[in-house]
């Protein structure tokens, strides 16, 4: 038996590879084989470290749709985001609309639904592109190949596994997708597709999947997040006075840590640090640290003032790894998730842009503070910080008031000082973003992944999945 598997990129590895996902398929089942299409097949450190018997790997190559697949995409993309299914939807449709980037939406929406309807319905949007479009080099991946099972990171939203997920639909290949994020059925500029077997982590998300992109209840697994469960497991933990060593911080004092996103997003981080900076330093705890994790997509020159800069510290603390389709060259490795586990364990609050950290931080029962304002002087709402407020998966965490929400740089070193005094408050809310987000605290996702692919696995094949006890005893 023959699974498919594309990692297209370093997190993706770190969802699925490094949760124990296929060491646990493989150990479950001595007849599977895996082949790993990726990037990082050209990683030598990467192979040694997936290295085993039943284990190929090829290199997955970069794909940005052109020509005719473009222009269908084009169509597609017009139609959902002219739909408004989701507030994020709208808001991306204004953020498109200021910056110029997709243009003609109500054109292409019009000519679609009139055109080719099917393209405008959620079950069907890519079956007229799966039909008119082939990948020369996926369809000699599949047949090299021959796979039972073609398994995804992503529900078709990360370019280079568009080829594989199209191929495997033009040959009649079962699919599956472990989607790697809780904002993708709501939040982004393309519609995911469908696949036979989708794999997500809560109850939210499965009902997004029906409600917008025409799965049924049936096709979706609801497991949680397989590369969180070393936050919910024992024997992880790193002391404080060891963590603070490592990152040269003094355990004695409050650890404030900034968490960042790529500059695209949000560019106003330098301006943040200055703020807390300032703020920490005229508050009534000067004693203070700050640690500035950037993003894998942030550039480190952005942060050359604050170098030498007493009591801050800047880390990027991932491998270097092959570049990939689109352009990250990092790989999210065991290591560095352990760090962050410890980063969100030892951090006293943590500051950042409406990102996934607020529901890893909560995890850990440790207090956020959002940054809702820009730099020097607000931007337009298209383009502000703002709008991620509204953004249709975030309102889940803020509608629990599990975070403090700064709308200026004044309530930003407010609420990290009133933290700071009491880092009880909010905690009913963290607790109610956890339950409702992670749907599962056992440490155990990573087995419920594997059950569904060797459950998938035998249905494309027509044999019986091994028991479920013979998976856990894997561990």
């Amino acid at each position: 038996m023959k699974v498919l598997l594309s990692i297209p990129h370093g997190g993706s590895a770190g969802n699925i590879l490094r949760s124990g996902v296929i060491a646990r398929v493989l150990d479950a089942h001595p007849s599977v084989a895996i082949a790993i299409a990726s990037p990082l097949a050209t990683d030598e450190a990467f192979v040694a470290e997936f290295a085993h018997p039943r284990v190929s790997f090829d290199e997955l190559p970069p794909h940005r749709p052109a020509g005719l697949e473009g222009r269908l995409l084009a169509l597609v993309q017009a139609g959902y985001i002219d739909s408004g299914v989701t507030e994020s939807v709208r808001i991306r449709r204004q953020e498109a609309v200021a910056k110029r980037s997709i243009r003609w939406i109500r054109t292409k929406r019009l000519l679609a639904s009139a055109l080719a309807p099917s393209m405008v319905r959620p079950a069907t949007r890519y079956d007229l592109s799966d039909r008119l479009v082939s990948h020369a080099a996926a369809e000699a991946l599949f047949e090299r190949h021959r796979p039972d099972l073609y398994v995804a990171s992503s529900p078709g939203l990360i370019f280079a596994e568009i080829p594989l997920l199209r191929t495997a639909a033009r040959r009649r290949v079962r699919s599956m997708a472990i989607d790697p994020s809780w904002d993708n059925f709501t939040n982004k500029l393309l519609p995911v597709r469908r696949v036979d077997r989708l794999i997500v982590w809560n109850d939210l998300m499965r009902d997004q999947a029906v409600a917008f992109h025409g799965y049924r209840a049936d096709d979706i697994r609801v497991t949680g997040a397989p590369h969180w469960d070393l936050y919910f497991q024992r024997g992880h933990t790193t002391s404080r006075q060891a963590f603070c060593r490592a990152i040269g911080a003094d355990p004695a004092r409050p650890l404030v840590t900034l968490t960042t996103t790529p500059q695209e997003l949000y560019p106003h981080h330098a301006h943040v640090l200055r703020v807390m900076i300032a703020g920490i330093r005229s508050s009534a705890r000067p004693d203070a640290q700050i640690l500035v994790r950037l993003h894998p997509r942030d550039d480190l020159r952005m942060y050359d003032e604050f170098r030498g800069i007493p009591g801050v510290i800047i880390e990027k603390p991932f491998r270097p790894t092959a570049p990939t389709g689109d352009g990250l060259a990092i790989d999210i490795t065991a290591q560095n998730q352990r760090h962050l586990a410890d980063t969100l364990r030892h951090s006293e609050v943590v500051v950042n842009v409406a990102s996934t950290i607020a529901i890893e931080a909560a995890i850990f029962d440790t207090p956020v503070v959002n940054i809702a304002f820009d730099g020097e002087t607000p931007s337009e709402f298209a383009k502000s910080a703002r709008r991620y407020y509204r953004f249709t998966h975030y309102q889940h965490i803020t509608r629990h008031q599990a975070v403090r929400v700064a709308d200026t740089p004044d309530a930003l070193v407010e609420h990290i000082g009133r933290y700071l005094v009491d880092p009880s408050l909010d905690r009913e809310g963290r607790r109610r973003v956890v339950a409702e987000q992670c749907r599962f605290t056992d440490g155990r996702s990573a087995e419920r992944v594997a059950r569904c692919v060797l459950d998938e696995l035998a249905q494309a094949t027509g044999t019986t999945p091994p028991c479920v006890e013979s998976l856990v005893s894997s561990r």
